[in-house]
């Protein structure tokens, strides 16, 4: 299995309006070569589940921590990560349907 150009790291809490619009945003990519980790504190709300169901839609894991933490979720994230290329996003975030392409442009230039 090769490795992703991009691991997009996502830490979430009680996530479960957001999570979907970022999750959407990143299905409509027009560069596909990344892979999501949703690292979790321990929501008690249904991001998990959330996060879950767009398993078919993109390459997705979900890390549940069983701490709350905005560092320690990102420092999960990126020890979890298989790209050589880490992007953090926040939950609370849409992409344009470009953005992982523009990154990719600007590494490369």
């Amino acid at each position: 299995m090769t490795s992703p150009r991009f691991s997009v790291i996502i830490p979430t809490l009680n996530e479960e309006k957001f999570l979907p619009h970022l999750l959407a945003s990143l299905a409509q990519q027009s560069l596909k070569d990344f892979e999501v980790i949703v690292v979790d504190g321990s929501s008690k709300d249904k991001t998990v589940a959330i996060a879950q169901e767009h398993k078919r839609n993109l390459s997705l894991r979900v890390i549940v921590s069983k701490q709350a933490s905005l560092p320690l979720q990102r420092n999960l994230g990126a020890q979890e990560a298989r790209g050589p290329w880490l992007v953090f996003v926040d939950a609370d975030s849409i992409l344009m349907p470009y953005f992982m392409e523009r990154i990719g442009h600007f590494i490369s230039e």
